[in-house]
């Protein structure tokens, strides 16, 4: 039985790194300024997957059923949806603003130059300095929580799976599977801390913070559609 918990503690730690967890969880935490509100981030994406994989995987493994083909595909098809969406929202709030023309003279000469102003966040200032020290709102957390809880709904079906193949005992399963998902938000709140040091360190250059953010965007959005195409595939369809 301890080995067991101790096996499930340790995969959640591997399952925090999976590659469209880590894209998802780098763009959310691309609009933190801090390790301290990163590693927040993390811990709202862990407490959602945690939230649906107890709920559906507990569900399959009292009823020992499976999850069927095709929900499962289903489930991965909106993750991919989900990193869509995340790299969109991502990159248009980096260019969320007002543009207009400024025009001056110098001398006999007339000039017009593009002016850009950022759109102001709820919970931001947009002072280089001022900015890391504001926190945010409850809205980006919740969205942490969906994208976290969208995680964890498309791996509860193969990790209930698992635990049916492998422990016999219900109740031993159902702790395994709360001690996987504390292993995931564990080694997710980690690596969220980590990646909010360098975002911190950008914080004091405006220009690299909005770049770093295209990037995560850029990268979840185009792991997205990899996955939304691979599951599009005619060989993919359970059907």
């Amino acid at each position: 039985m301890i080995g067991s918990i101790l096996l499930g503690f340790a995969l959640g730690l591997q399952h925090a790194t999976d590659s469209d967890h880590i894209v998802a969880v780098t763009a959310l935490a691309s609009e933190n300024g801090s390790a301290r509100r990163s590693a927040l981030t993390g811990a709202f994406w862990g407490l959602g997957h945690l939230l649906t994989l107890f709920l559906v995987g507990s569900a399959l493994i009292l009823l020992r059923v499976r999850m069927s083909p095709r929900l499962d595909w289903a489930l991965e098809l909106l993750v991919a949806l989900t990193l869509i969406w995340l790299g969109v929202h991502t990159v248009r709030k980096c260019f969320a603003g007002r543009y207009h023309f400024h025009a001056h003279e110098h001398g006999a000469r007339a000039h017009a130059h593009l002016h850009f102003h950022p759109e102001a966040e709820p919970g931001h200032v947009h002072d280089a300095h001022a900015w890391k020290n504001v926190p945010h709102g409850l809205g980006h957390g919740s969205t942490a929580v969906l994208v976290g809880m969208a995680h964890g709904l498309a791996g509860s079906g193969g990790l209930a799976l698992l635990v049916l193949a492998s422990i016999p005992s219900r109740l031993l399963g159902l702790v395994y599977l709360i001690v996987f998902g504390v292993g995931a938000l564990t080694g997710m709140v980690v690596f969220s801390a980590l990646l909010g040091l360098p975002f911190s360190q950008a914080a004091k250059r405006v220009m690299w913070v909005k770049v770093m953010r295209i990037a995560a965007g850029s990268a979840s959005g185009l792991l997205g559609v990899v996955l939304a195409y691979r599951a599009l595939l005619p060989g993919a369809f359970p059907f």
